[in-house]
């Protein structure tokens, strides 16, 4: 898993019961952010996909591979770089050798920003498709978060920038969307959500707040009701950034960043049910 460094991307490689060891995967004075990775099932290669920023904070999509199981990785190079602002890259394989990328696209007018879709045959060369269409009439569609069901489903959490954050599913490898329009909460930015396939449940995790943010989790077995009462998650202190993941053992873990003496540090938390969560492990 990948996370952000402070003008960098690292890497953190996992052993049994602890964190083995701290690659770098980026280095230099670019501000790279918001890394989606994944491992191919067709070859085995890591593919990163990240947003590296400029001055004002426009961003243009960057790619880097990795065929060794991570310990080397491939000069970054641009795959979705325009004039607009391209951010939050969401990837996921749809398929052998079959690669989709989501992520918002527009100008520096929040009311523009919409979400895109490019694929790609190789994991590596990616072509952009056309703006996904979720229902809303006007824009500001923002901060994608999809996961793949063994079906084949897609399920994609999104914020809106006027407010809420919401789920929409697809069923043709995300060409289309339902434009249910179904809300996670009203209010919340930054929703990841996640799917356990061993009993259908869904978990959604999100921010709340503009200075010191507040984390909260919801669960559904129904991706159209989230009508059941958000639990409080990380709620002390200002809590940034989290990823609901389903481990191995069927565990949910989210991991989240958590500001501690002025530094942000990276944390974890795990649940068997999604209600009953262990305390926080501190990742570094």
């Amino acid at each position: 898993m990948i996370f952000r460094g402070s003008a960098s991307l690292v890497l953190l490689i996992l052993a049994t019961g602890a964190f083995a060891d701290v690659l770098p995967v980026t280095t230099g004075n670019a501000l790279d952010y918001q890394v989606s990775i994944i491992r191919s099932s067709t070859d085995g290669v890591r593919i990163a996909v990240f947003e590296r920023l400029d001055g004002s904070v426009f961003g243009d999509l960057w790619l880097t591979r990795s065929t060794d199981g991570g310990t080397s990785w491939s000069a970054p190079a641009p795959i979705i770089a325009t004039t607009a602002n391209e951010r939050h890259p969401a990837l996921i394989q749809t398929g052998a050798s079959s690669y989709s990328l989501f992520y918002l696209k527009g100008t520096s007018a929040t009311t523009s920003y919409r979400l895109w879709r490019a694929t790609s045959s190789d994991g590596e060369h990616f072509t952009e498709q056309a703006m996904i269409d979720l229902g809303w009439a006007s824009g500001g569609e923002v901060n994608p978060h999809v996961v793949r069901h063994a079906n084949g489903t897609l399920t994609m959490s999104y914020q809106r920038l006027s407010g809420g954050v919401y789920v929409a599913e697809s069923s043709d490898a995300g060409i289309s969307w339902d434009q249910l329009k179904t809300p996670i909460n009203a209010i919340g930015q930054l929703p990841r959500i996640t799917f356990r396939e061993s009993d259908g449940l869904y978990l959604a995790s999100y921010q709340t707040g503009s200075t010191a943010l507040q984390m909260f989790i919801k669960t559904s077995t129904d991706v159209h009701d989230w009508s059941a009462p958000a639990q409080d998650f990380a709620i002390s202190g200002n809590n940034h950034d989290s990823l609901p993941v389903v481990m191995p053992d069927g565990a949910f873990v989210v991991f989240w960043i958590r500001e501690s003496g002025g530094q942000f540090d990276i944390a974890a938390r795990r649940s068997l049910d999604g209600l009953v969560w262990a305390p926080t492990i501190s990742v570094t």
